[in-house]
C-alpha cells in the first residue's frame, strides 16, 4: 500500500492567503485563489491533507479576525459621532 500523500500548508505572496498544496519536487507553485505563480518560500505546516485543511481554515481565520480588528481601530474619530434623529 503507497503511503499516504503528504500536504504542506504554503502563503500566496500576492493575495496573502493561506492554502494547502501536495508536496512535490518542485518548488514552484500557483495560488489556487489568485493564480500567482510563485516559489516555495516558507511552509506554515506540513502533513496529511486533512490536517492542513483544519491548520489553513484556521490561518484564514485568525487572520480575517486581526485584519477586521484593525480596521476597526484605524477609522477616524468621526465614524464614531452619535447621531440623533429630531422627530
Amino acid at each position: 500500500m503507497a503511503p499516504p500523500q503528504q500536504a504542506r500548508v504554503l502563503r500566496c505572496c500576492h493575495c496573502l492567503l493561506f492554502q494547502a498544496h501536495q508536496v512535490k519536487k518542485s518548488l514552484k507553485w500557483t495560488c489556487k485563489a489568485c493564480g500567482e505563480k510563485q516559489s516555495f518560500f516558507r511552509a506554515y505546516g506540513e502533513g496529511s491533507g486533512a490536517d492542513c485543511r483544519r491548520h489553513v481554515q484556521k490561518l484564514n481565520l485568525l487572520q480575517g479576525q486581526i485584519s477586521e480588528l484593525s480596521l476597526r481601530y484605524t477609522r477616524s474619530p468621526k465614524d464614531y459621532t452619535l447621531r440623533v434623529q429630531m422627530k
